[in-house]
């Protein structure tokens, strides 16, 4: 990659145990150290932690002239792929500065296939006669003691506008009013409002919130959840028209 100096390697999977991601991301920074000398910023497209954004502006603020993100999905999802350009160029233009940036092209779908399946064929193998066979504890199967479920969007979108850690605020906030034993909360994908990211849904009372910063959560908590109350400058807005009228669908039962 001629002329880059500093390398944003943006990785893409839904679903990671915090101990696999970190091993993830020590992965991707080794494989990168070895082809690539100046610096390298590893990021995750969804979920928590530093999101693509931020390592744009601590490039940027650190000096870098020619900044290179390489996405890295297996493969990268085709909403990702379809909207990751533009939201990149939407920063360079608008934050960028004299900072150029360029996107990496992703592998195909046919040589990630390929490179894995390889990978497979030498791994190290379990006898599963060895195993002991379960379907997880006794107690997975109750219903959870909560009266309030909390969905976090940690898709992309929202994470790319700032919702990387807003669980682990929200987790937070709540332990500090005394409210984690009522809420449930639980990071989920693609939302769909993505423009008033981040955001968040409360249910069973069925809002949905726009959360831009630490006071607009702290009023959530505070004032929505422990109060019972609103919050009536953040909460989103139904879709312009009505909602897609049923009462006249026939539903056939499937036999």
């Amino acid at each position: 990659m001629p002329g880059a100096d500093h390398l944003v390697i943006c990785f893409s999977q839904p679903s990671l145990s915090a101990r696999d991601e970190a091993r993830f991301r020590a992965a991707l920074d080794l494989a990168a150290r070895k082809t690539f000398g100046p610096a390298i910023s590893v990021v995750r497209l969804e979920g928590a932690g530093t999101g693509l954004v931020a390592a744009m502006r601590d490039a940027r603020d650190t000096g870098a002239q020619h900044l290179r993100i390489m996405p890295v999905g297996f493969p990268m999802a085709a909403n990702i792929r379809a909207w990751l350009p533009g939201a990149i160029a939407h920063f360079a233009a608008t934050e960028g500065g004299d900072m150029r940036i360029d996107l990496a092209d992703l592998c195909n779908i046919e040589d990630a296939a390929q490179a894995l399946v390889a990978l497979s064929t030498t791994a190290d193998a379990q006898d599963m006669q060895a195993v002991r066979p379960s379907l997880g504890k006794p107690g997975w199967q109750f219903l959870p003691d909560f009266d309030t479920h909390i969905l976090v969007c940690t898709g992309p979108r929202c994470a790319f506008r700032g919702a990387g850690t807003l669980h682990a605020q929200l987790k937070a906030r709540l332990a500090k009013a005394g409210l984690s034993d009522r809420c449930m909360t639980t990071t989920t994908g693609c939302l769909f409002p993505c423009n008033q990211g981040p955001l968040l849904v409360l249910y069973p009372q069925g809002a949905w919130y726009h959360v831009p910063d630490q006071d607009a959560l702290d009023r959530i908590v505070c004032d929505v959840i422990a109060q019972g109350g609103d919050a009536p400058d953040l909460r989103l807005s139904e879709r312009p028209g009505r909602r897609r009228d049923m009462s006249h669908t026939k539903i056939e039962r499937i036999t």
